[in-house]
């Protein structure tokens, strides 16, 4: 099976590049959820599979297939699985239906796709995002304006400020992941990406936003300078960081869900995050009560139910979703369910370590992404919302498939090359 991993994938130099380009930024665009301009997330979902089934197309010679990571197939799994015990069986299979097709576009790209190309093609989707979201705005579109319910002068395409950050600070890690691009006219680009998305944060004035790029911008400086500390220092930098994050999000946790108290960063989400927890515990702590059939997410919305409405009483006031990176998931799956998130977090880290961070863009790509959904996470459900799961997809699964082409790559065809060959495809299965 490995005659479509010899396929050359499209490079930003080449035609099919800049086709697959403009797909990943259009993409990058219904992930978004562009409801001011189309309606329903199933119809942005809809365009995004008519135009990658077009470009499939166009790309039939050079089409390499995808794999998607392991830990995206239990979660996937588990979400199927949870059709025997959910409280809305319509629900759960749309729900189902909607992230199988969206996993599909995500592995598709990364399978034909050098990670420059999807780092370009976030950049460009993050420049369309805030360029609709700022003409939007001056035409004075219903929902492109929070001021009138006491919101930010300018909420974005998606109809809130919040969300247009967390998708210009995803976009803005794909464009640092690119590094300074040497050439006057990718410099240019590169420069102009990075300004129009910065704008597009500044006119949302986001809390959530501006934490989540001040942490992408640190990250991108820890990138640029890890290759220059000594091994001893990175090994001490590394512990302590890792203690040290540790130690405040055990605290954090502590604070906020145990002893109930509220910090006023979360905006007051602490005490529904503990109405979340107590809730799904006292109901069905392992296994939850069926993906989609909680929540009623805007981009796919369950009607009001019993689960939902002991978390809105405990709480004392409802809002559409989880509004963490977790906590979205525990009601809905369980245990179990966030168990599994946790494992496909440390295999996007796994994978930063496996490709490096000083010659690869896909690493450092996932890198940064991963800082931008898990920061942006913590106020906001980043692994649910369908930006988040596309775009923590894709990068996740450009990396895997660089390595998986490398040990294709690296075959060779006769004699005692082949027996060590057979070595070093066992070492590559190990590391998938």
């Amino acid at each position: 099976m490995d005659w479509h991993a010899r396929r050359p994938r499209a490079s930003y130099d080449t035609a099919q590049g800049w086709w697959w380009t403009a797909l990943i930024g259009a993409t990058f665009v219904w992930m978004s959820n562009p409801v001011v301009f189309i309606p329903s997330f199933y119809l942005s979902l809809g365009e995004a599979m008519i135009w990658t089934k077009i470009v499939v197309v166009i790309s039939l010679l050079w089409l390499r297939l995808p794999r998607v990571p392991w830990p995206w197939l239990l979660f996937l799994g588990l979400c199927l699985l949870s059709q025997l015990w959910t409280i809305n069986d319509f629900h759960t299979d749309v729900s189902n239906t909607v992230y199988l097709q969206m996993t599909a576009l995500a592995v598709i790209v990364a399978a034909n796709c050098e990670p420059v190309v999807v780092c370009w093609g976030l950049a460009l989707g993050g420049v369309s995002v805030a360029f609709l979201s700022l003409y939007a705005y001056a035409l004075e579109v219903p929902g492109a304006s929070n001021t009138p319910i006491g919101g930010a002068e300018i909420a974005g395409i998606g109809t809130n400020e919040n969300i247009l950050a967390y998708t210009l600070a995803v976009s803005l890690a794909a464009t640092l992941a690119l590094g300074v691009p040497r050439g006057a006219g990718a410099l240019a680009l590169w420069i102009g990406a990075l300004c129009m998305q910065g704008a597009g944060v500044v006119a949302a004035a986001s809390g959530t936003g501006y934490v989540s790029v001040l942490s992408i911008v640190v990250a991108a400086v820890l990138v640029s300078a890890w290759p220059r500390l000594r091994n001893a220092r990175r090994r001490v930098v590394l512990l302590w960081t890792a203690a040290i994050g540790l130690v405040l999000v055990v605290g954090l946790l502590v604070t906020t869900v145990l002893l109930g108290k509220e910090l006023s960063t979360f905006s007051g989400r602490a005490a529904f995050w503990r109405a979340a927890i107590e809730s799904t515990f006292d109901r069905a702590p392992l296994i939850g009560s069926g993906w989609g059939a909680v929540w009623e997410h805007p981009w796919d919305p369950t009607p009001p139910n019993d689960v939902a409405n002991d978390i809105y009483v405990r709480a004392d006031y409802a809002l559409p979703h989880g509004h963490n990176f977790f906590v979205d998931v525990l009601p809905e799956l369980g245990v179990l369910g966030v168990t599994i998130a946790l494992v496909m977090v440390a295999y996007a880290v796994r994978e930063v370590r496996r490709r490096g961070l000083r010659t690869d863009e896909s690493g450092r790509l996932v890198l940064l992404v991963l800082v931008a959904l898990l920061v942006s996470g913590i106020t906001e459900p980043m692994l649910t919302v369908p930006l988040g799961w596309w775009s923590l997809t894709l990068v996740v699964a450009t990396a895997r498939q660089r390595v998986v082409v490398e040990a294709a790559d690296l075959e060779p065809t006769s004699g005692v090359g082949r027996r060590r060959s057979s070595r070093g495809r066992r070492a590559a299965i190990a590391v998938r």
